[in-house]
């Protein structure tokens, strides 16, 4: 699962970075927008040919699509992103709490 989420979420920095939305990105690789958002969120992983469609559509490399390194896409580490899919499962007094912890840690 965890192999799965992080390819979905260089997908998603890569096309973000591209201003794609993903029904641009599906229509350019010739997949569905349900294939994008599955890829997206870790439900699934690309085919073969899904891959080289997305990397050739991204203008990456494949590798760059599967590598476990921290990549940087649109000048924001990949971790930026993790963040923000976590903040997006939080309720509001959770956001709070980590708004005070970010802030404390920018101030230190």
């Amino acid at each position: 699962m965890r192999r799965k989420r992080h390819i979905g979420l260089r997908v998603r920095a890569h096309r973000l970075e591209r201003g794609l939305t993903q029904e641009e990105l599906a229509e350019k690789i010739d997949r569905s927008v349900e294939t994008i958002s599955n890829l997206e969120r870790g439900v699934s992983l690309p085919n073969e040919a899904t891959l080289h469609r997305l990397a050739r559509s991204l203008e990456v490399s494949i590798d760059d699509l599967l590598a476990e390194r921290a990549a940087r896409s649109g000048g924001r580490p990949i971790e930026y992103f993790r963040a923000t899919e976590l903040l997006k499962m939080m309720d509001e007094k959770k956001l709070k709490l980590a708004l005070q912890i970010l802030k404390a840690i920018a101030n230190s």
